[in-house]
């Protein structure tokens, strides 16, 4: 990507990744884009898919347990170099934002060099969770600055905590909650 194009003509692109474990070897198996204009922070599109593990048997249980994987729901799962190629598609000429986004960019980028796939994003992204911190951190009902604590502390309702779909939504509602302080 261009990296001297003008940021203000980019879209944001709130995404959030599910793996199988925090560690580096850990692999993706799920990703969700929710694409919004930069000009009225309207939804543009969003997507998500689940992602085949190649490395099931090195995934930490409790992270499969909390993302929800079961072999069900994966058995349609797009393979992760078919899944980085939409995630380029959807994520072109945006900024990536996120709740704690540089744990998904560690992800993204990982994966990305895997298959010599260049990033369609920004390089630089935008993370709420600093966001949250610099408008909130002397609010005393907050003890953390998790995605969970920020959106019942913002009322917002969520649905399916831990799919990436739904973090990415949340982490998006979140950000226009921060910048209306």
């Amino acid at each position: 990507m261009n990296n001297k194009m003008n940021f203000r003509d980019f879209d944001l692109a709130f995404i959030d990744c599910e793996m199988t474990g925090l560690s580096f070897e850990h692999e993706l198996i799920e990703i969700a884009v929710v694409r919004i204009s930069s000009f009225n922070f309207a939804v543009l599109d969003e997507w998500e898919t689940k992602i085949k593990p190649q490395h099931l048997e090195d995934a930490d249980p409790e992270s499969l347990k909390v993302t929800g994987y079961n072999d069900n729901d994966w058995k349609d799962a797009l393979d992760e170099e078919n899944a980085l190629k939409i995630f380029l598609e959807k994520t072109d000429k945006t900024i990536l934002v996120g709740q704690n986004i540089s744990n998904d960019l560690l992800f993204i980028y990982k994966a990305l060099a895997k298959y010599n796939l260049r990033p369609t994003f920004w390089y630089k992204s935008i993370d709420t969770f600093t966001l949250a911190w610099q408008k909130l951190r002397s609010e005393p009902n907050l003890h953390s600055m998790g995605l969970t604590e920020l959106s019942n502390h913002f009322g917002i309702i969520r649905e399916n905590i831990h799919s990436a779909l739904d973090d990415a939504r949340a982490a998006y509602k979140v950000f226009l909650k921060i910048i209306e302080l």
